[in-house]
């Protein structure tokens, strides 16, 4: 019997390659309003539309760019995980 062929699709929009440099987020001011899911003594969960609009610098004295927030996890531990997607394509040559 022939075993069984895995095959991994990656989905993504671009490739990712591994980038070990300091990463510093700024948050602009905003506010969004949105509907409330569940509320416990410990937090509330609501969606919402709109965006969070963010600066963020990569590399020590690196460019800033503008991005949009796009995924906050907490990783356990007092960590957090932070996703933006960049405003328009950044070169490798300006991330660090």
């Amino acid at each position: 019997m022939d075993e069984p062929r895995t095959t991994t699709t990656d989905h993504r929009r671009a490739e990712r390659v591994p980038f070990a440099g300091t990463v510093a987020i700024e948050f602009d001011t905003t506010s969004l309003v949105g509907s409330g899911e569940n509320i416990s003594n410990e937090g509330v969960y609501f969606t919402a539309e709109g965006e969070v609009p963010v600066l963020v610098r990569m590399g020590d004295g690196g460019t800033t760019v503008r991005a949009r927030l796009v995924r906050f996890e907490s990783m356990g531990g007092g960590r957090v995980g932070i996703a933006v997607r960049f405003d328009a394509p950044v070169e490798p040559s300006r991330r660090a």
